[in-house]
């Protein structure tokens, strides 16, 4: 069963390659991340209003998101290759 997901981005400049994470870490970073949209201030008037208003349903519909995938075997949910760049986001 899927419990993590793991992230690389290489390209000619720069390789990163994030740890797995578990999905309750992903979600802590998901919860920060709307949190900090309220410091942004840069971000349109409109934007930052929909994802205050919306952030509970937000990390409502991650949780369920997680909980199916927690149901699944491991799987690459992005490969991307291109002439410079490659990402992949693998479900383990």
């Amino acid at each position: 069963m899927a419990s993590k997901i793991k992230i690389m981005i290489k390209t000619e400049d720069n390789n990163i390659n994030l740890p797995s994470i578990g999905f309750g870490v992903a979600l802590t970073f998901v919860r920060f991340g709307l949190w900090t949209t309220k410091f942004v201030k840069n971000m349109d008037e409109k934007s930052q209003q929909y994802l205050k208003e919306n952030k509970d349903t937000i990390i409502k519909m991650v949780k369920e998101i997680f909980a199916e995938l927690k149901t699944m075997e491991p799987f690459t949910l992005v490969e991307v290759k291109s002439d410079d760049a490659y990402v992949l986001i693998d479900i383990r």
